[in-house]
């Protein structure tokens, strides 16, 4: 969905200010060529805690703690490294640290 909304960002962001470079008419000339850029930056601030709570609560399913999501912080394996963690198959609640723990 991300991805989604950065393409119809990107698309928007093009077409408000390609009228005011080229110098051609515009459809989207009454748009100031700021607001997309706006939304661009505005977009991900929206998006980072409910992004961040749907890796930590991955990261419990599968048994890990809080502390393998800094793994992200190193540039390419990291990415590769929470890809696999991510994908992962979901432990049981009696296996896992982080799950229900009342007996049914």
């Amino acid at each position: 969905m991300n991805i989604i909304a950065f393409i119809f960002l990107f698309i928007f962001m093009y077409l408000s200010t390609r009228g005011a470079i080229v110098g051609i008419v515009n459809p989207f000339a009454f748009v100031d060529p700021v607001v997309p850029v706006v939304f661009l930056v505005i977009w991900p601030l929206i998006n980072a805690i409910p992004s961040l709570a749907m890796t930590i609560r991955r990261l419990h399913d599968t048994g890990r703690s809080v502390a393998y999501y800094l793994f992200a912080l190193i540039p390419v394996a990291g990415m590769v490294i929470m890809i696999y963690f991510l994908t992962s198959p979901t432990k049981s609640l009696q296996e896992s640290r982080y799950g229900c723990r009342r007996q049914v």
